[in-house]
């Protein structure tokens, strides 16, 4: 998910990335033909699950919306498979509603976790707080038979108590990440009316990816979580030594020994001031998944995209230190002081002339020393790495909600209207090209093989030179 290594930051070092296309639909003009459309396939009408590429597989996550087995027509979330080549539907996973109606899951809500892929084996976790291992194996050689190889209920294994909201299912972006022989979910436990139904529950979990039994467990936000937990782990080694890092619903970046589960640092995103500390309308959490780059995590705080606006801030952390690592501690007085071990290197708190309230439900981009950092409001940031200065930014004019994809010295972004925005990385703006889709894009832009895939909510298509 969001780039081909343990990273989590989007960029390919392919090159060939298209600028040039049509897509068929009412946007067409008048004598303007399909062009640069290698396949295009049909979802269904709530999709926000990234496309996965591997093995001549590409995976997504969609609804139920427009079945694709007439037998299997009730509302469900849909992990659908296709073939790379030409886009033929080989197979979907489908996963009924919860019981309960909302509060657990929404209705028609599609499948917003993008699977693992490692050789034959894939994981994911679905709207019903489901892990899921299955052996894919079989498809690749054109036979639809699969194999459930192992599956967790976190509710009833884990005691998990999970929100619906209505964008996204409750597993919204929390997709598995893997070190070693292990794997690491956020199990999307969280608050509803008010209070924290299951505190005792993990909030991140260690599994053993070969049998899905329970190694370390985690629920440090406990009574505090501030609404619903949608992040995904970063799994990366810092100086030789494995690190999961998680940013979790009670607005707490904390770190783990990849091993053992013990807790390495961890950094608060929300001032310790008054209204950052009491007031929980006014205090961030995290729907992104943090970024590795050059030894340093990038990660910005924000809430989903049902609450109210809400100030951004996106900051630059030293992985190395240990313990507390926020920028400030309490000073007792109800007010903050620096603190002396602090591993902020930079922060950036974003300013609009029409003084927006800014978060951030994208994770970043990183390349050639630059920061491409998109805003739910649909502010773009060009930023350096090292300092955070600022060289550029972008008004798409519309909600960005999927990550960008840097590729071939290319920026892509995709926006809630429907457009994907082309800009050259570069320290100037250069807008490259601005395409219109038939529907509104929650998801990432992927590059692989040669091939661009944008999802709208309701088709994938496959763009090619």
């Amino acid at each position: 998910m969001r780039g081909r290594d343990r990273t989590r930051n989007p960029v390919s070092l392919e090159k060939g990335a298209p600028v040039d296309w049509q897509v068929a639909g009412r946007v067409a003009k008048p004598g303007q033909n399909p062009r640069n459309i290698r396949w295009s396939a049909r979802l269904g009408d709530c999709s926000w699950g990234d496309p996965v590429i591997a093995n001549g597989l590409v995976w997504v996550g969609t609804s139920n919306s427009h079945p694709r087995d007439p037998k299997i027509s009730r509302d469900a979330a849909v992990l659908m498979c296709f073939r790379e080549e030409d886009g033929e539907f080989l197979y979907q996973y489908v996963s009924p509603r919860l019981p309960g109606g909302p509060r657990f899951d929404f209705f028609h809500a599609g499948l917003a976790s993008s699977p693992l892929v490692e050789g034959d084996r894939l994981w994911f976790c679905n709207n019903r707080c489901e892990i899921i291992c299955l052996n894919v194996g079989p498809l690749r050689i054109g036979n639809e038979e699969r194999q459930l190889i192992w599956k967790i209920d976190m509710r009833e294994d884990l005691g998990v108590l999970p929100t619906g909201v209505m964008v996204g299912s409750n597993a919204l972006h929390s997709s598995v990440a893997a070190y070693q022989d292990l794997i690491y979910v956020n199990t999307t436990n969280a608050k509803y009316s008010g209070k924290v139904p299951a505190p005792d529950a993990p909030s991140l979990i260690c599994l053993d990816k070969n049998t899905g039994e329970v190694v370390w467990k985690d629920n440090s936000p406990g009574e505090n979580l501030l609404d619903v937990q949608h992040g995904s782990p970063l799994v990366t080694d810092v100086n030789g030594h494995g690190q999961v890092i998680m940013g979790q619903g009670d607005g707490w970046l904390r770190s783990f020994d990849a091993l053992t589960g013990n807790l390495l640092w961890k950094f608060d995103i929300n001032y310790k001031t008054p209204s950052g500390r009491r007031n929980r309308s006014d205090r961030n959490y995290f729907v992104d998944t943090p970024v590795f780059y050059n030894n340093r995590i990038y990660i910005a705080g924000g809430a989903h995209r049902d609450t109210h606006p809400r100030q951004g801030r996106l900051c630059c952390i030293d992985p190395t230190k240990e313990g507390d690592v926020s920028s400030e501690l309490e000073d007792g007085n109800g007010e903050g002081k620096p603190n002396p071990n602090s591993g902020l290197i930079w922060e950036f708190l974003p300013v609009h002339p029409r003084n927006r309230k800014h978060r951030a439900m994208s994770s970043v981009a990183i390349h050639d020393s630059l920061v491409i950092a998109p805003e739910k409001k649909g502010i773009v940031h060009c930023l350096d790495a090292q300092t955070g200065t600022e060289y550029w930014t972008h008004d798409a004019h519309s909600g960005t909600y999927g990550s960008p994809l840097i590729v071939d010295d290319k920026v892509y972004i995709a926006t809630e209207d429907g457009d994907v925005l082309i800009f050259a990385l570069a320290k100037r703006k250069i807008v490259l090209a601005e395409h219109r889709f038939n529907y509104a894009i929650q998801c990432s832009p992927v590059f692989a093989n040669g091939v661009l895939y944008v999802m709208t909510q309701k088709s994938l298509y496959a763009i090619q030179d």
